[in-house]
């Protein structure tokens, strides 16, 4: 391959200078094949386009692993597997996926970072209808954000949140204990809602317990042992949910591969391999019931209740827990976090780029650690996500007021989130009810003749419906 070089030819003959303005490099697009970096064509010169990285997958991808190594403007990072982790050969990278060691306990697990007063407020009175939501920590987020749409409904509601996990939300619908059906009050994890101003406000259930409307899962109840299509009850798929890995801000880490999280993770380092995470105490993570644990597991190919680490008990106290490290110990420090809580905490705690298998480069979910457009998600670059879902008692096909007022809010929800672009990348629960949107690849900057060509080289079509 030849060097791109200016397309002007400039001539010296002693003193004077003759310039070519007659150079014709291209046509097409595929006159600049001759040159290195992709370059296309435009009035008749070949410009840099700007995608990478070196040996990227360049066309129309039809397979997982050309989706996943396929030419983009994203940023992207590189963990060497060889030189950090002695694997340099496919069979070595494979016999690391094969390593696993029993998790070995890091003692009693820290109360939480800040404590929560016992509400004075009981829940029901804080508003004529209430939505009793349960499921994952990472929901918060979205529940603040569709609150103003919930009073504004008519009627008007208000969601009341008792955080546990995704399994005990599925559970909350489809276990056949009717008492799993019920949230209750519990110290430093009390429910609570949005008031008209965003503020939190905690409140108090039932003494008894109360029945859950909608119970929140970041995955498909099948991963919690629940068998899909439970007569009388509906599963309604809600946004995109993406997973990271984090370190401290302070970590001079900026990548981590698959093979490297599938020996911290699952084997404690594996003996100092996995370096500089190489002392479980020092990986925070979640149980085996959440959402986070279980999308990471399958990317990095470990059981996940054989996770080494400590339960950080909640996606709030996780983020507190890491802000609150000794500085001195932040290379050792690492994460597990949903996007939500990642990108929040960008002043504190940094998402690493994530090497799949097969990958070349990391990427994050991200198109660079500046923005929040989740461009490597939609594209394929980007693994660890799942759409989240809401699941629902029926009565002839048809969920409570409460449970539809959420569900509708919900679907408007996906359709604002992240498509799924092809189907060779979705799980069989990860259809969009949202129509097809171009794959897009930019980066901040970029001129807007470059974002249509490149556009045209990285959008598709297809879309998971049905």
């Amino acid at each position: 391959m030849k060097r791109l070089f200016p397309a002007l030819l400039v001539v010296f003959t002693g003193c004077s200078l003759a310039v070519d303005e007659d150079v014709i490099q291209c046509d097409v697009d595929s006159d600049c094949e001759k040159f290195d970096g992709h370059p296309v064509c435009e009035n008749h010169v070949c410009v840099a386009s700007g995608l990478g990285p070196p040996g990227c997958f360049f066309g129309e991808p039809t397979t997982q692993d050309e989706f996943a190594s396929r030419c983009t403007t994203s940023q992207f990072w590189q963990f060497d597997n060889c030189a950090r982790l002695g694997a340099c050969s496919a069979p070595a990278l494979d016999a690391i996926m094969t390593k696993s060691a029993t998790p070995v306990s890091q003692g009693t697990i820290p109360p939480p970072v800040n404590n929560q007063p016992t509400p004075t407020v009981n829940c029901v009175d804080v508003h004529p209808n209430q939505i009793y939501i349960t499921g994952s920590t990472n929901l918060a987020p979205l529940i603040k954000a569709v609150q103003p749409l919930l009073y504004d409904g008519s009627p008007s509601y208000v969601a009341v949140f008792a955080p546990q996990t995704s399994c005990r939300g599925a559970g909350a619908i489809l276990d056949p204990d009717p008492q799993k059906h019920l949230i209750k009050n519990v110290a430093n994890n009390y429910a609570f809602y949005y008031d008209t101003t965003g503020a939190q406000k905690f409140c108090l259930l039932d003494a008894a317990g109360t029945a859950v409307d909608v119970g929140e899962s970041d995955i498909q109840a099948s991963l919690c042992g629940y068998t899909q299509g439970v007569p009388n009850t509906a599963d309604y798929l809600g946004p995109v949910l993406t997973i990271s890995m984090v370190v401290p801000s302070g970590s001079k880490q900026n990548a981590i591969s698959a093979e490297a999280a599938h020996l911290v993770f699952g084997a404690g380092g594996d003996n100092n391999r996995a370096a500089p995470w190489t002392d479980a105490k020092y990986y925070f993570t979640r149980s085996s019931g959440t959402g986070t644990v279980q999308l990471v597991s399958k990317a990095i190919g470990i059981d996940p209740n054989m996770w080494w680490g400590i339960d950080r008990l909640s996606a709030p106290n996780l983020v507190a827990s890491m802000q609150a490290i000794d500085p001195l110990v932040s290379e050792s420090v690492i994460g597990v976090l949903s996007a939500d809580f990642a990108d929040r905490a960008r002043s504190n705690l940094r998402q690493l780029a994530f090497q799949q298998r097969g990958q070349k480069y990391g990427y994050l979910p991200d198109s660079s650690p500046q923005v929040s457009d989740k461009a490597n998600v939609r594209d394929g670059h980007y693994p660890i996500w799942g759409a989240i879902h809401f699941y629902a008692n029926t009565t002839a096909g048809v969920p409570s007021q409460a449970a539809s007022a959420l569900r509708v809010l919900g679907w408007r929800i996906n359709g604002w989130s992240a498509p799924c672009f092809n189907c060779n990348i979705c799980t069989t629960n990860s259809t969009s009810t949202s129509p097809p949107r171009p794959r897009l690849m930019f980066r901040p900057g970029t001129d807007s003749s470059s974002l249509r060509r490149i556009s045209r080289m990285a959008s598709a079509s297809e879309s998971c419906q049905g």
